[in-house]
Parts: C-alpha cells; structure tokens; sequence
C-alpha cells in the first residue's frame, strides 16, 4: 500500500535513505524483504546489493545546479563527425559542433517503465529540497500526481519544449524522496511539490539505541537529554539522529573499540554538527552537552576562559567584547565520565544546600 509520491523527512541521522532501500524492495519484490520478531528488517545488506543490480530502481540526488536538462530533456553539444568519442578541445577546433536533445534521467526511467507496465519502478530523489523544484519538475509538477498518470481517466500528457513529443508518466513509476529538514524546514518546500506528495516523519528514535551501554555510558539516555535540550534551544527539526549511533550495537566489537568508536562520533560529527547548528554561539553547545553545570573543567567538551581586556589592551576603550572565549576540550573525549554528565542528574554549585 505505498504511495505514487512520498518523501520521507526529518533531521540528519534518522535513517530516512536507509528506509528509500526497504520501501524500494517492498515496491518491487516484497517477498524479498525479511523481518524479525520486532519488526526490524534482518537482510538489509542483501537488499542492497539486490537493489544495485536492479533495473527497476534508479537512485540520483538534487542539489543547486540540478535541472531540467538533466532531469527531463535538454539540448547537448555533440561533435559532428563523430558523436561516440569524447574529443580534447584541439580535437574540436577542426569538427563542426551540432546540438542535439537527450533525455533525461527521470524520461529514460519513466520510457522503460512503459515497456514493462506490470512491473514496478521505484526513482529515488535523495535530498529532494536542496534542488530548485520549479526548475526541475516543469510541467511534470502535473503529471506525476496519481490521477494525472496513464491508463487513469483522468491521464494527462503535454508536449515537451525540446522534442515536441508527447509525454506521460506510468502508474506502474513510485517517486521516493529524501529531505533533510535541518537543511530546510517543510513548511519552506514548494507548494506545489507539497500538495502532490505523501509526507513521512522520521524522527530521533532514541530507543533503537537501548541496551547500547559503553564503559557505563548509557547511549540511549544520552541522545534523549541531547535532544530534549536542542528541541528547548532551537526546534525539534535540528535535533540529532539515532543513526549516527546504530554501529556501536556491534556486539563481536571490544568494549575498548566501541568507546574509541564513540569518541570519534562525537568528535567528527556531533561537535561540528552542533557547531553548524549553533554557529559561533559556544554557550549553547555548552548547555546542550551539559557542561555548563560541569565543576571540573576536564569533563566539559566545550572549555570557556573570561576575557580580561585590561592585560591585552590596556585601559584602552574598544567597546564591547564577548565575556568568554570558547575551545573544544580534546581530552574530554577521552573520559567516560564526560559523556556520562551529559545525561545524569548534576548538582548546581550555585543552588542552595540542604541543612
């Protein structure tokens, strides 16, 4: 019971392309697809591979300089004399160039598809949002609606700019896309690509992550108060995945690995992450890892020293100046302790003491 149209959307790391490759085999061989007890799906590498082999599924991803040329049709140069070889620029200088119109990635696709109606094609759009809509789709904003697709009553064709050919999308093509809202909020997509989609959250699912305990880190508890506290700073939009977390449920890895693997986490993706989130306010990362309620200072992640003006410029007036400045704590990474005072319960120095 899949949708024509659907896009899967939520922020970084919350397992929305690994879902496109389940949806794909369900699409095109649900029989293929293999779940256990708990609903989780045990032969995703086999899925992959299967599906890189396919024919029936076509993966590509948007970005600024995606268009209608690559997308739908377009004119492309092409060396005269002899169109097959790729020619140097001396090469070119003695042939004639001519023009001709090439399909593009979506028309290709959707042709074969025609050939084969009683199968199923899957196109895949990986970072759907980040590409101009307007620009790509065209006219196909129209035709890729359910009810506008052929062999429906109420099927529609238009004729393309380039070839003048008449051109429709089968019912038997499923449009999957992925789209970071980290990136863009959907509320800020075209409204046109909105009307014509099923939209699919995907949020944080820190649960995935239980039983996940590391030199007595608890993983899952951890994501939880990391996203609680960015949900209050920023919005639920920019919280942080599940699945940058997912490899370290290896159980054949040592305990010493995983901790190492955890270090690098943090420090490749989380601390930049969070840097891109909350650019150039450290005050904040610091209220997000908790160290700002940290007394020692080797377990804070984000380390901050008062400014002292006077021993740099003297009495010298130069207006206003930050009070701290901010540098990440390398040997932080180091200490279980650290990322264990991210989620427990710490007693603020400034609050009042029972008697």
């Amino acid at each position: 019971n899949h949708s024509l149209n659907t896009i899967l959307y939520g922020p970084p790391g919350t397992g929305k392309t690994y879902n496109t490759v389940i949806k794909a085999m369900e699409i095109i061989n649900r029989g293929y697809v293999e779940y256990d007890e708990n609903n989780n799906v045990t032969n995703y590498e086999a899925i992959k591979k299967e599906l890189n082999k396919s024919e029936n599924v076509k993966f590509i991803t948007f970005h600024q300089s995606y268009g209608y040329e690559d997308f739908i049709e377009g004119i492309k140069p092409v060396c005269a004399k002899n169109e097959n070889e790729k020619t140097t620029n001396q090469d070119s200088e003695s042939k004639d160039i001519k023009y001709k119109i090439e399909d593009g990635v979506f028309k290709d696709f959707c042709n074969t598809a025609k050939k084969y109606p009683n199968n199923n094609y899957v196109f895949i759009i990986d970072e759907i949002n980040r590409g101009n809509i307007s620009n790509i789709f065209g006219e196909l904003i129209t035709l890729i609606e359910p009810n506008k697709r052929e062999r429906n009553p109420e099927a529609t064709s238009v004729t393309l700019p380039y070839s003048k050919e008449p051109f429709s999308v089968p019912n038997n093509v499923y449009i999957i896309g992925t789209m970071n809202t980290a990136d863009r909020s959907i509320a800020l997509l075209d409204t046109a690509l909105r009307r014509r989609f099923d939209f699919i959250e995907m949020m944080p699912d820190p649960k995935k992550l239980n039983g996940i305990t590391i030199e007595g880190i608890k993983v899952e508890e951890m994501l939880e108060k990391i996203n609680k506290r960015i949900e209050v700073l920023y919005d639920r939009e920019h919280t942080i995945g599940h699945a940058y977390f997912m490899e370290l449920k290896n159980d054949s890895i040592a305990e010493e690995v995983k901790f190492n693997n955890l270090k690098n986490i943090f420090k490749n993706r989380i601390i930049p992450l969070l840097q891109e989130y909350f650019y150039e306010d450290y005050h904040k990362i610091q209220l997000v890892l908790g160290d700002y309620k940290k007394i020692d200072e080797k377990y804070k992640f984000i380390k901050d020293e008062k400014i002292e003006p006077k021993s740099l410029f003297g009495n010298v007036d130069i207006g206003d100046l930050p009070e701290n400045k901010y540098e990440i704590n390398d040997k932080a990474f180091d200490n279980p302790d650290s990322y264990k005072k991210i989620y427990e319960k710490i007693e603020d120095e400034n609050e009042p003491k029972n008697p």
